[in-house]
């Protein structure tokens, strides 16, 4: 999730986001080019949430994906409902059962079709159920997602690019 400069939520699922350090805590997320609004929301505000998509609102969040302009609301549209965060400004959504709140670091641009968003958690927050309750939803590729012990197919509507 990230906040544009009107202080508008966008929320798009990413397949890759990765670990790069424990201490301190610092991530990546794979961002599909330097017009996507995460990137430029990030790069204005500094800021940006990662909710982990479970499977149990895992075609919602897909949904978000399809092209889209700054205040199209699709978290709304795919009823989604968002909640403050707790360090910073840009919300989170409600339904997510892991949420890290971050500062951006620095973007990594090496000429490839993604930017690499680095940033620092300065929150971290997992709800109390086991990791298998959670069910965390992983993109395999195309339609294909995984969750634990098995295989799940999501549509997918026209990809924003």
């Amino acid at each position: 999730n990230t906040l544009d400069e009107k202080g508008e939520l966008n929320s798009s699922p990413y397949s890759w986001v990765f670990p790069l350090s424990f201490n301190p805590p610092i991530i990546g997320v794979a961002i599909g080019g330097k017009h996507k609004l995460s990137y430029l929301n990030s790069k204005i505000t500094g800021e940006f949430v990662v909710c982990v998509v479970s499977e149990s609102f895992g075609q919602q969040a897909v949904n978000c994906e399809a092209k889209h302009q700054a205040g199209d609301k699709l978290w709304e549209k795919n009823g989604l409902k968002i909640e403050k965060s707790k360090v910073v400004k840009v919300p989170r959504i409600k339904e997510a059962k892991v949420v890290l709140e971050c500062k951006v670091s620095k973007f990594l641009e090496y000429g490839g079709s993604h930017v690499i968003l680095v940033g620092e958690v300065v929150y971290a927050e997992a709800k109390e159920e086991g990791l298998d309750k959670i069910n965390p939803l992983l993109h395999d590729s195309g339609e294909k997602f995984r969750t634990i012990g098995k295989e799940i197919i999501l549509k997918r509507k026209k990809i924003a690019k």
